[in-house]
């Protein structure tokens, strides 16, 4: 991949103040320290996902996360590292970026929905050039309430059980609900890539919906 350091600028500091904070100042050095060459050579490693993918932010954001894992010679638990995550994502910076959204307006208005329909149309463009991407199919017949949607391909999972670093994929993973909640909307989720299920399932809602069906 290519690397854009902009990743790294936003969200080490936040890192490091969570680590601080939840562990001490010299491990949260530590992970910064070393965990932006570790970022460099992930993204080295990392399969191209093409120019103009709306889907790559995902991937930077993952692997600053590694990065700064790795950092730490794994001395945090991917448990623990999925608390610094969660503490990333609501932070004052983030939350407000991610409280601009609300799920519960109709779907086809909602940041999220509009983000996945342009995705599905660039991967159609360019899987060819591009394979090794999120394969996404919708399915708006599953729920009367809010839109489903489900991966059957995953570039960072992938990429992260071949850097041998697995492990960190249920804390990856786990942004996604707090990500959403942040949004005013609920993940409902049975099945992951990263479990071996065959698939990532995502079934939104907004979170003034009671009883979602």
């Amino acid at each position: 991949m290519e690397y854009k350091g902009i990743y790294w600028t936003v969200f080490s500091p936040l890192i490091k103040k969570s680590i601080a904070g939840r562990y001490s100042n010299a491990l949260a050095e530590k992970a910064i320290q070393k965990g932006k060459k570790e970022y460099k050579g992930l993204l080295s490693r990392a399969d191209e996902l093409g120019k103009g993918n709306p889907m790559a932010m995902n991937a930077y954001f993952a692997y600053v996360f590694a990065a700064a894992w790795l950092g730490t010679n794994k001395e945090i638990t991917p448990a623990g590292m999925g608390e610094v995550m969660t503490d990333v994502l609501t932070s004052p910076l983030l939350k407000t970026f991610f409280g601009m959204t609300d799920i519960n307006t109709a779907k086809g208005e909602t940041k999220w929905y509009r983000d996945m329909k342009k995705y599905e149309a660039w991967y159609e463009k360019n899987k060819n050039v591009y394979p090794v991407n999120w394969v996404v199919h919708f399915d708006e017949s599953r729920h009367r309430d809010g839109s489903f949607y489900y991966f059957t391909r995953c570039p960072i999972c992938e990429f992260c059980k071949r850097e041998g670093i697995e492990e960190l994929m249920p804390a990856l993973c786990a942004t996604d609900e707090v990500m959403f909640r942040l949004q005013h909307g609920r993940l409902h989720r049975e099945h992951t890539l990263a479990r071996s299920e065959g698939e990532c399932d995502y079934w939104i809602v907004g979170d003034k919906v009671s009883d979602p069906q």
